[in-house]
């Protein structure tokens, strides 16, 4: 298996680079794609993760190890994940994460000389795995997760997982998903359970600005957010925003479509619909109905203007997307029947009295009005959205102590 996925990797490398060039908006980095990452000699330890997810966690694991004077680079696969590196870690350019071939991973790992390699959640690279336990160098998988959508397709290749998962640790969120990897392969004395790093984020560094930013194009009427809307959910989210206005008609929407691409067919969607829908890129004027987010970095600071807010890809079988955001922000945080890759962080949120779930465009819409008509029921689902939150964070410095025991010495 792992001759034929290198033979395979090799022969479909120029169709991914062309594909990089294509979809990457300017942050195709092919030199660093072939392993040409900056050359380092203080041994730092490289975090990596895939895109904007991934990074707010590796960003919060970079900053503890670095007050404990580790040095830390970045990478990313994504041009999303490679620009909030950027933008949020002043210490060093991120690097555009280097396809699995031998040679690319062997440049990249004598380029950069790291004392440890850290991948943030479900990434698996065999031949950049393997070559690194080889020379020494551990391998870390922190946050662990393997979804059920995930779980099927990787039981099809366990043997390509297990050669990659031989000489690695894993720190998995869950007991559920520790015993994922190890059926999968991974050594049951290199695995353990430390919690879910996301518990402990807070918002960008750049937070307060980019909400007063944002906020000129809000006026205080009633407004609730729908963010990561994603592909045959934005007319969902659309509908459900007409029956809040036959409820409260002064109610505006911040749409904000999980992939920008979309943000030009949300507009075009809201207008049909008979809003008087913007983007957020054009500058607005403060008289719309529906405002398309279409910016990078601002779904925090709209989730923190809103009375209420939907977390999208539950209310299509998609598997649902972050669902603590908002609650950090002591929202009300509503969510539809998919919550697959978030269950057990929807499951807490509802337990709490801080989440509510929708199973339609009816639901959505009756939902969202009752919080937008009543600000101290919307108060009290915020706060305990909030507090159940709280209770589980913790994961990122036990995680940090766990990589600094072993680290090699």
């Amino acid at each position: 298996m792992s001759i034929l996925y290198r033979l395979l990797t090799f022969l479909l490398t120029p169709l991914w680079l062309l594909y990089l060039l294509v979809r990457q908006r300017g942050q195709a980095r092919l030199r660093e794609r072939l392993g040409f990452l900056p050359v380092r000699q203080d041994s730092p330890i490289w975090i990596q993760g895939v895109s904007v997810g991934e990074i707010r966690i590796a960003l919060k694991l970079a900053s503890v190890l670095r007050e404990r004077s580790l040095p830390v680079v970045l990478s990313s696969t994504t041009a999303a994940g490679l620009a909030l590196a950027a933008r949020e870690w002043p210490f060093g350019e991120p690097a555009a994460f280097p396809l699995d071939l031998a040679s690319s991973t062997e440049r990249a790992l004598e380029r950069l000389k790291p004392r440890a390699l850290v991948v943030v959640e479900t990434e698996l690279w065999p031949v950049l795995f393997r070559k690194a336990v080889k020379e020494g160098i551990p391998v870390f998988v922190v946050n662990g997760r393997i979804s059920d959508r995930s779980l099927k397709r990787v039981q099809r290749l366990k043997t390509l997982y297990a050669f990659a998962l031989e000489g690695t640790r894993i720190a998995a969120q869950n007991e559920e998903h520790a015993l994922r990897f190890i059926t999968l392969g991974a050594k049951k004395h290199r695995t353990v359970v430390l919690g879910n790093l996301k518990y402990d984020l807070s918002p960008p560094s750049d937070f307060a600005d980019t909400t007063a930013e944002l906020s000129r194009f809000c006026s205080a009427t009633p407004l609730w957010t729908a963010g990561s809307v994603r592909e045959g959910e934005e007319t969902a989210v659309i509908k459900a925003h007409e029956r809040v206005r036959e409820k409260i008609p002064a109610a505006r929407l911040i749409l904000a479509p999980r992939h920008l691409s979309r943000s030009s067919l949300c507009l075009e969607a809201c207008r049909k619909a008979g809003f008087h829908a913007v983007a957020r890129s054009g500058e607005p004027e403060t008289d719309w109905d529906v405002l398309i987010l279409d910016t990078v970095g601002e779904l925090w600071s709209a989730y923190s203007l809103c009375s209420a807010a939907f977390v999208g890809g539950s209310l299509v079988n998609m598997g649902g997307q972050n669902v603590l955001e908002p609650a950090f922000l002591e929202k009300p945080v509503l969510f539809g029947p998919s919550t697959e890759n978030f269950r057990e962080d929807a499951e807490r949120l509802l337990a709490a009295g801080g989440a509510v779930r929708v199973n339609n465009i009816a639901e959505l819409g009756d939902e969202v009005s009752k919080f937008l008509a009543d600000s101290e029921r919307a108060r009290l689902h915020g706060q305990r959205a909030a507090e159940a939150v709280s209770r589980y964070r913790g994961a990122v410095e036990r995680t940090v102590s766990w990589i600094e025991k072993n680290l090699p010495g």
